[in-house]
C-alpha cells in the first residue's frame, strides 16, 4: 500500500487520450447528426421488450403471490404491562413527595418589598375614598400630621413628580 502512495506522485499523464481535433469540430458533428432526418429514423427499436400477453396475464400471476403470503408476526415495543407498572410506581413517589413535604412557610408581611406594594396599589387604581376608609378618625388628628418630619425637599419632589402644573397653578 505505501509502495502505490509513493508512485502516485510520479504519474504525469492520466491515461486517457482524446483524438486530435475533437472538440474543434464537435459542435458541427452534433449539429449535423440533429439536421438530418434519417438520424431518427435510423432507430427501428426502443431496446425494451415486452413478453406477449404480459399485461393480460399480470392479474392472474399476481393475485395468487398476494393470496398465500404469510401474515407476519407483529411484535409490540411497548409492553403495556411494563408501563402500567412504571407508572404506577412514579404516581406513587408523587404521591409520598406529596404528603410527606411539611415545608409551609408561608410568606409574610415583612418579606414583601416596598416596590412591590407600591406597584400594587398603582395597578390596582385605588380611589382617596379608599384610603380613607382605612384609617380612623384617632389617626386622622391634625397634630398626627403636624408631629410628623417632613423636610421640604421630599414635599416638592413629590409634588412635582405626582401633580401637573395646572394642579399646582389652582392652589
Amino acid at each position: 500500500m505505501d509502495m502505490k502512495k509513493k508512485d502516485l506522485h510520479t504519474i504525469k499523464s492520466s491515461g486517457f487520450k482524446m483524438p486530435e481535433n475533437y472538440l474543434e469540430s464537435f459542435d458541427e458533428r452534433i449539429l449535423k447528426t440533429l439536421e438530418t432526418p434519417t438520424s431518427i429514423s435510423k432507430v427501428k427499436e426502443t431496446g425494451f421488450k415486452v413478453p406477449k400477453n404480459y399485461f393480460e396475464a399480470l392479474d392472474d400471476q399476481l393475485i395468487p403471490k398476494l393470496a398465500t403470503k404469510d401474515q407476519t408476526k407483529v411484535i409490540s415495543l411497548i409492553s403495556w404491562k411494563k408501563a402500567l407498572y412504571s407508572s404506577a410506581i412514579a404516581a406513587s413517589i408523587v404521591l409520598m413527595v406529596a404528603l410527606f413535604n411539611t415545608y409551609n412557610d408561608q410568606p409574610t408581611f415583612g418579606d414583601l418589598e416596598i416596590s412591590n406594594i407600591e406597584d400594587y396599589i398603582s395597578d390596582e387604581d385605588f380611589s382617596n375614598e379608599d384610603f380613607a376608609s382605612l384609617f380612623s378618625e384617632d389617626n386622622l388628628t391634625l397634630n398626627a400630621f403636624m408631629d410628623s418630619n417632613l423636610e421640604d425637599s421630599n414635599i416638592e419632589e413629590y409634588l412635582l413628580n405626582n401633580s401637573s402644573l395646572e394642579d399646582l397653578i389652582e392652589e
